[in-house]
């Protein structure tokens, strides 16, 4: 029996592989291809080279110059929206509620100025935010709730130097030759060659505290011209009002716990638990003590929700709260979320 691709005319194939043929070639071809897998065969290989014919004559059609030049200002286009998008990535970054609100330079570090003067960077956290930054030098500081720090663009000198508002914890690159400074608005200054430490100074505290996680460090208390040495474990608060000092053993973990996210008290009265919890959720919480009496907490919260914690400590104690939500104010701002909490 003679093949059926032996008398099946290849015009005929070609125009179907083409589109072309008419719908009584297309029935005749498929019916014979569903028998005879050499066909089907056949089919499929002038289909690819059909393919790349059109291929082929589509380059030749090319105008390269052209191309070239459109392609290079596609390229050149993408780049900079690339650029722009990461700008924007950083710009998010910087004013989610979990990070930062706001890098301000004081000047830019290209800008004409003189190259002797110190040029400055500010770093603002978000209340109810904590965020890791690298400082010039790769010094490392977790800025934790609502606290602002403000360092030269470029260290210069023997000292490097910065200002805190609120808690930091410093990871500091070492240099024994050029010193590392943290200097309050209390006037308390902590400063190290190189080593891991906590300081809080927000201004509604009536105390500023250095902790020390390893290494050493080095405070000068105001109007003190001595220097108070911490060692591993240690703690020193400094009372702003009184003038006084004081230093003891301390738990690091439960100093320093806020850098990731976990808040940790260890005989820690009610008004300064509330405190804490009002920076790290960032609302107003106000107390009403109507007894009188005093009350102090152990414990250690992670992934708990202001209203877990408030019904944890109220398990202990008369207590009770309520919420106001934010109200609308006439600059269209809007007030902070408060919590009234009353201890009967």
């Amino acid at each position: 029996m003679k093949k059926i691709i032996d008398y099946m005319d290849p015009e005929k194939l070609l125009r179907y592989c083409e589109g072309k043929c008419t719908p009584d070639e297309q029935i005749e071809i498929e019916q014979a291809a569903e028998s005879s897998a050499e066909l089907r065969e056949i089919i499929r290989d002038l289909q690819l080279s059909l393919a790349l014919q059109k291929d082929i004559k589509e380059m030749e059609a090319i105008d390269t110059r052209t191309a070239f030049l459109r392609t290079k200002h596609k390229i050149k286009k993408e780049q900079t929206m690339q650029v722009r998008s990461q700008l924007m990535r950083y710009a998010a970054m910087l004013t989610i509620p979990l990070l930062v609100t706001s890098l301000l330079f004081g000047y830019l570090y290209f800008s004409d100025s003189s190259a002797d003067e110190m040029q400055y960077a500010e770093v603002n956290t978000a209340s109810g935010a904590i965020i890791r930054y690298e400082l010039p030098d790769k010094s490392i500081v977790w800025l934790n709730s609502g606290s602002k720090l403000r360092y030269p663009i470029k260290f210069k000198g023997d000292k490097r130097q910065v200002e805190l508002e609120g808690e930091g914890y410093f990871e500091v690159k070492a240099d024994k030759e050029h010193p590392f400074y943290v200097n309050t608005s209390t006037g308390l200054n902590v400063y190290v060659y190189g080593t891991h430490f906590n300081v809080s100074a927000y201004s509604d505290d009536d105390y500023v505290e250095a902790v020390l996680a390893e290494g050493r460090v080095n405070v000068i208390v105001p109007g003190n011209q001595s220097e108070i040495k911490l060692d591993p474990g240690q703690g020193l608060l400094y009372n702003e009002s009184t003038q006084q000092t004081s230093k003891s053993e301390i738990d690091i973990y439960e100093k320093t716990a806020w850098k990731d996210g976990k808040l940790i008290f260890r005989n820690t009265s009610l008004e300064d638990v509330l405190k804490k919890l009002s920076r790290h959720f960032n609302v107003d919480i106000q107390l009403h003590n109507l007894s009188g009496k005093k009350y102090k907490y152990r414990a250690t919260f992670t992934r708990e929700n202001l209203n877990q914690i408030l019904d944890y400590l109220s398990k202990s104690a008369s207590l009770k709260w309520k919420s106001e939500e934010p109200v609308q104010q006439k600059d269209e701002t809007f007030t902070q979320k408060k919590i009234i909490v009353t201890l009967y």
